[in-house]
């Protein structure tokens, strides 16, 4: 939970994400997205990558399910913005099975991304971006898109799910007092802040 804290509120303040070469495994499957592309050359073209990744090559977001449906679908479309950046826009999902925070039972969840961000080469240029940009740091000619597309799909990873109330299998909420209620919306504020938000606006 710290980790993942972490990672929000990182990522959040100084939007970006960092790419840092590693050994190269290659996908040869054509219906697979490649896994290490040049982005400025691709933005420079624009073109567009269409393809799945397979779900084994996710580790970390296997570690925060538990259990991955499918292959995850991706859609990369690189361009040129209107200043001349060289972005990507970056579409995932993957149906996946999480637990049920109030019944501890397994519930579907579709894990997906959407997600606009701006290549650049290091810190510097990340901090000069516009605040509505996030950064992209590949300080290579090539990046590695299956860490991107996890790092995005681990950023999407609710903080707590639960299913409807009609739905949790071990609890019956009919018998709840309304204290109790209480005490579970506690929790869900406490793990979510825009939750936080919803219900101030509420009591206004």
């Amino acid at each position: 939970m710290i980790i993942r804290l972490f990672f929000w509120i990182f990522f959040d303040r100084f939007r970006c994400r960092h790419y840092h070469c590693s050994n190269m495994q290659i996908i040869e499957n054509d219906t697979y997205l490649p896994q290490y592309v040049d982005p400025r050359r691709l933005s420079a073209q624009g073109k567009t990558l269409t393809g799945s990744v397979d779900s084994k090559l996710l580790s970390r977001v296997r570690g925060a399910v538990t259990e991955i449906s499918s292959a995850i679908n991706v859609n990369m479309s690189f361009y040129l913005e209107d200043q001349g950046r060289r972005v990507v826009n970056i579409r995932a999902s993957v149906p996946v099975k999480v637990i049920c925070q109030r019944c501890l039972s397994k519930m579907s969840l579709k894990l997906e991304c959407d997600t606009i961000l701006c290549i650049v080469w290091n810190d510097d240029e990340a901090i000069a971006l516009p605040k509505n940009l996030e950064a992209w740091i590949v300080s290579e000619n090539k990046a590695n898109l299956i860490d991107l597309i996890e790092e995005e799909l681990l950023l999407a990873l609710p903080f707590v799910s639960y299913h409807n109330e009609k739905e949790c299998s071990n609890i019956s909420f009919k018998n709840w007092s309304s204290e109790s209620k209480e005490k579970i919306n506690e929790v869900e504020i406490k793990h979510n802040p825009f939750q936080a938000l919803k219900s101030m606006k509420e009591k206004i």
